[in-house]
């Protein structure tokens, strides 16, 4: 618990993110081509959005907190996007040496209220519990957690209802209250 209030203690100044799995997952992939042309449109504007946040929070002092169980969300979809086991063990590798990857122990009870509460996806409420505990932005490009989330008063940026140029402003610092 030492670690995460260090992380919570110093980011004064400093933006704190939680990033949910939709956008590293998009970031990383682009859009079926069999999708309807509408649909494809959409998630390939998308696709371009998170890569657009991904390259931001590297360049950008950042805390960009991930929940360990998020790792188990990206390894699945990746590889259910047929990307190899060694591709995938890369991906992880860089996420738990880029981000601030935060234990279940350190969430799980706030996790458990919000799905007595919110009732959101099991992988979901670590994302939310994580935005919560450390007072963090979350960015999602899940429509249903960024309900939820909203519900909670949890800052939330659902990026494709956001245009780049929002998503960025507010990353940049330039949406003050």
């Amino acid at each position: 618990m030492r670690l995460l209030m260090r992380y919570v203690d110093v980011q004064e100044g400093i933006a704190s993110v939680v990033l949910d799995t939709t956008v590293i997952v998009k970031s990383l992939l682009k859009p079926a081509k069999h999708l309807p042309r509408n649909i494809h449109d959409r998630e390939l504007s998308t696709h371009k959005k998170c890569r657009a946040i991904m390259r931001l929070l590297k360049k950008k002092r950042h805390f960009v907190y991930f929940p360990r169980a998020g790792l188990v969300e990206v390894a699945t979809v990746l590889r259910r996007n047929s990307l190899s086991r060694d591709t995938v063990n890369n991906i992880l590798d860089t996420i738990e040496k880029t981000f601030i990857i935060v234990s279940e122990d350190l969430i799980f009870n706030k996790a458990v209220e919000i799905a007595l509460l919110e009732a959101p996806s099991g992988f979901d409420t670590y994302f939310i519990a994580l935005a919560l505990k450390v007072k963090a932005l979350l960015l999602t490009d899940d429509e249903p957690m960024a309900i939820h989330a909203r519900n909670l008063n949890v800052k939330t940026i659902l990026v494709r209802a956001t245009s780049e140029e929002e998503i960025l402003k507010e990353l940049n610092g330039n949406n003050k209250p």
